[in-house]
């Protein structure tokens, strides 16, 4: 399969079939959703606004277990949905976009995804909105075979990926790009499902390689895999981590949606200013115990991660250009197109950031 702008057509289809069906299922090796425990000291003050009589039940994916997703663990383990009214489950779906696909189809309210998935379900037809972005680059490093010392190396070699549109496919297509090779056709796209499966089929020599980003990259390159390149440091403008869900529910719920967007925030102050916390979050739901490893991924979070997580405009447009390739309406679309910051600025404009981190 080429084209991810085929790929977005699949994305409404599939979900109007699982519309059908339950909610989306826990990957079997996902950590459950922990119970909302007692949070963090009390929030900034706030604009007042009419409590509700009661707050719609509230679902969340995240994608992968890597340090983008951040926020939403601490959001849960942390108890700041629950300071805020809200009662949240999360669950985690093995890739951006079967995330998407059920966010369609109104199994889940938001998802946390790189930029890729909503843009790509905008563009066929789906009225998805990012709502918050904090991550304004790629944070991933494309890593090798040994014996794969040079981009050009790659060609007509295989190279794992999550799913067609998740993020290690954008990403590999965006290195790919840069090296000057045709991510459509100088190299063969594996599925596996997760990143943890692209390592596996790394060691067993199934693919040559494959984009990981923190804590994931860190165990390939224990394991002898080589660093190929850095798309954080590729000079690649780019909208990672994000918060999206779909403009209708937007529109009905606006209280629900400024509460989840605030306790987000709260989440990223914690993630910036909470060592203790974050560290017991990462190992929680990385699964490990090794101080290096969280703690690399820990301070590679922190070097790009934004206090201000409005969505890259600019980043965007490099998700636009990048669907474009395959998908031509993709060019008639503007970035601005993509966002429903409204929930943000309201608490923005509130000085509820200033207050949050104790600015003037």
């Amino acid at each position: 399969m080429r084209a991810i702008g085929g790929l977005a057509y699949g994305l409404v289809s599939l979900a109007l079939v699982a519309a059908c069906s339950g909610g989306p299922a826990r990957a079997p090796d996902a950590p459950a959703a922990p119970a909302a425990g007692a949070g963090a000291g009390p929030a900034p003050a706030v604009a007042a606004s009419q409590e509700p009589a009661s707050l719609p039940k509230v679902t969340v994916s995240y994608s992968s277990v890597s340090g983008t997703f951040l926020p939403v663990w601490l959001a849960v383990d942390e108890g700041l949905f629950a300071k805020h009214g809200l009662d949240v489950d999360i669950t985690y779906i093995a890739s951006g976009t079967t995330s998407m696909q059920s966010l369609v189809a109104g199994d889940l309210q938001f998802i946390v995804s790189s930029g890729a998935e909503p843009a790509a379900a905008y563009l066929a037809g789906a009225p998805t909105r990012i709502v918050l972005g904090w991550f304004h680059a790629l944070s991933a490093l494309f890593m090798t075979d040994p014996s794969i010392t040079r981009p050009e190396q790659l060609r007509g070699k295989p190279v794992g990926i999550t799913r067609f549109g998740g993020q290690p496919h954008v990403a590999a297509r965006l290195a790919l790009k840069k090296w000057g090779l045709d991510p459509d056709s100088d190299v063969q796209y594996l599925q596996l499902g997760g990143t943890p499966e692209i390592l596996a089929a790394m060691q067993a020599g199934t693919v040559v390689g494959g984009a990981f980003a923190p804590p994931t990259n860190v165990r390939a390159q224990r394991l002898g895999f080589r660093v190929l390149g850095d798309l954080g440091q590729m000079d690649i403008p780019y909208q990672a981590g994000v918060l999206a869900s779909m403009q209708p529910y937007l529109e009905a719920n606006p209280e629900a949606t400024r509460r989840v967007v605030q306790a987000m925030l709260d989440a990223i102050k914690v993630s910036l200013a909470d060592d203790a916390a974050t560290y017991a979050a990462l190992a929680k739901y990385t699964r490990t115990d090794d101080p290096d490893l969280l703690n690399t991924t820990i301070d590679y979070y922190r070097s790009v991660v934004r206090r201000d997580p409005y969505p890259t405009l600019e980043g965007l447009q490099t998700v636009l250009d990048d669907l474009a390739e395959n998908e031509p309406r993709a060019r008639t679309v503007r970035p601005e197109q993509l966002v429903n910051t409204s929930a943000l600025e309201q608490l923005d404009r509130a000085g509820y950031l200033q207050q949050l981190y104790g600015e003037n």
